[in-house]
């Protein structure tokens, strides 16, 4: 039996420990709230994620990252993009050559642009480090339905051991190299889900949804291309996948926030009334920051920005999206 340890146990990181312990493997959860802690060892349930599915098999909680880094050769990064930097650097004086580490987060760090497995990189030793990320709606994997992830390393040891503890009949994995474009995917697509949100919110039907998702993909590949990433990664289960399932679901809670905003909210209300983290919000700021300095042209991501940063109204925003100049479809 191998050990995995999951730094965080919000919904993501509790359906990561409900594949890893079916997949009949240890699933040593990191938390810093003591009574999730004792809940999860005293019976498998997470009070606060999806109470109704608890776990089985082998598991246990703790608020000692020690403990984790000391029972697990392989941890995967389930947390809020804004608290990985500080958990990392807490988490350095136990980190040995051996560790593999995974990221599974999917946001870009506001303050710095950094993507997850650079700021790995900068507050850690670790050399074995890769990124999952596909469409994957942590509800649907705890019910059982079949979905599917990649993971991206330019380590072959990395996606062997991670394939070898969390591929299994209903949940497939797939392998890449490129980092960048996986990690990229899984962190843009959340602004398009916004954008899926506000749409849906206001009325407008499958062509424009359809639309609306075909020129977010374009954007994606046009940002991912400027830093480094292959084109086709955006067309795989981290990109077009990952942001069907975001876009389109309202168990996403990017696309919620969107339908929030459409409502008349203002952003501070539609993330208190959400009340877990919505990577997407932040993702915009750093990203529309980003393709302005690189001269990235990403008109939809322009327009998200002005509406939750710029207070722009909602039918100015769109007359502006659309007026804008057409070119070349590619």
């Amino acid at each position: 039996m191998n050990s995995v340890g999951i730094l965080g146990a919000g919904s993501w990181g509790w359906a990561l420990a409900h594949l890893i312990t079916k997949n009949k493997h240890k699933a040593v959860i990191w938390t810093n709230d003591k009574d999730v802690a004792e809940s999860i060892n005293k019976n498998g349930i997470n009070p606060k994620r999806f109470y109704e599915f608890p776990l089985t098999g082998s598991y246990e909680a703790t608020t000692e990252l020690k403990d984790v880094f000391s029972k697990c050769e392989l941890i995967l990064i389930a947390l809020p993009t804004k608290a990985i930097r500080e958990v990392i650097k807490k988490s350095s004086k136990y980190i040995e050559g051996n560790h593999i580490i995974i990221n599974t987060s999917k946001g870009i760090e506001i303050t710095t642009g950094k993507r997850i497995t650079e700021i790995i990189k900068e507050e850690s030793c670790c050399k074995k480090i890769g990124v999952l990320s596909g469409p994957n709606l942590a509800k649907e994997i705890l019910e059982g339905y079949p979905a599917a992830a990649v993971i991206a390393s330019n380590i072959k040891e990395v996606q062997e051991k991670a394939y070898s503890i969390l591929h299994s009949g209903f949940f497939r994995i797939y392998l890449s190299y490129d980092i960048i474009g996986v990690e990229l995917g899984g962190a843009l697509k959340n602004i398009y889900a916004i954008a899926s949100g506000i749409a849906d919110a206001m009325g407008f039907k499958i062509n424009s949804i359809a639309f609306l998702l075909a020129r977010s993909v374009s954007e994606m590949v046009r940002f991912g291309e400027k830093f480094g990433a292959k084109k086709e990664t955006f067309f795989g289960l981290s990109g077009v996948g990952d942001l069907f399932a975001t876009a389109l679901s309202d168990l996403s809670r990017n696309k919620r926030f969107g339908k929030l905003i459409a409502q008349g909210k203002k952003p501070e209300e539609a993330l208190k009334e959400i009340g877990e983290t919505v990577e997407g919000y932040f993702t915009t700021k750093i990203a529309y920051e980003l393709a302005q300095k690189m001269g990235i042209k990403m008109n939809i991501l322009h327009t998200i920005y002005k509406i939750l940063f710029l207070n722009y109204e909602l039918p100015l925003a769109l007359r502006e999206l659309l007026a804008s100049e057409i070119k070349e479809e590619f």
